[in-house]
């Protein structure tokens, strides 16, 4: 029997909806299609949690909100919104969340959550704001918890390795047969030539 981690998930699908404005890097506006208790009107403006993108005015900012905007725009979003504050929300009124892209069956992708994406692109900086439920170092260390080895991961190397290694004669074996009618063809015709 083999045991595998258990991996404790986020709760990626409290609400979701479709983004339908961008406004900065870090900030777009979701019509919400499934809502939590925290969801007040249709339309939600939504602040990333724990990231911080250039603003507007920075040389910088028009990037990361295009980054943004290619790859949320009109798309369906899952929002982990925070527990801490109660409201899940900031002074300004915004949602705080963690946001999931969609996969292929329209389900939420568990890793990478969206605002690792604008960190690892480099349109926004991590900012680890004490005043929410949100751990940002989990954000990498899901995945890379997903990717340690098993022992089935280890012999499935060695079959691999094991694999080429026989491919690699194979080759080699014809190969060597080409190699040899070559020389043959080469033989007859500079044995005509002469």
């Amino acid at each position: 029997m083999i045991l595998l981690p258990i991996i404790v998930e986020a709760a990626q699908d409290e609400a979701y909806g479709v983004v339908k404005n961008v406004v900065d890097g870090d900030t777009f506006d979701v019509a919400i299609e499934k809502a939590d208790s925290k969801i007040a009107s249709a339309v939600e403006r939504v602040r990333l949690a724990d990231v911080n993108s250039p603003e507007l005015s920075t040389p910088q900012g028009p990037s990361a909100m295009d980054f943004t905007f290619a790859v949320l725009m009109n798309k369906r979003v899952y929002l982990d919104i925070d527990d801490l504050s109660g409201t899940g929300r900031d002074s300004y009124g915004r949602l705080i969340a963690v946001v999931y892209l969609t996969g292929f069956y329209g389900q939420p992708l568990a890793s990478p959550n969206f605002n690792r994406m604008l960190v690892d692109s480099g349109h926004a900086v991590l900012e680890n704001f004490s005043n929410n439920e949100f751990e940002p170092a989990d954000w990498w260390s899901e995945q890379e918890s997903r990717d340690k080895s098993t022992p089935l991961d280890g012999m499935l190397q060695d079959l691999l390795g094991q694999l080429q290694q026989s491919a690699g004669k194979e080759i080699d074996e014809v190969a060597k047969y080409f190699l040899e009618q070559l020389k043959a063809r080469l033989h007859t015709i500079t044995t005509r030539l002469h």
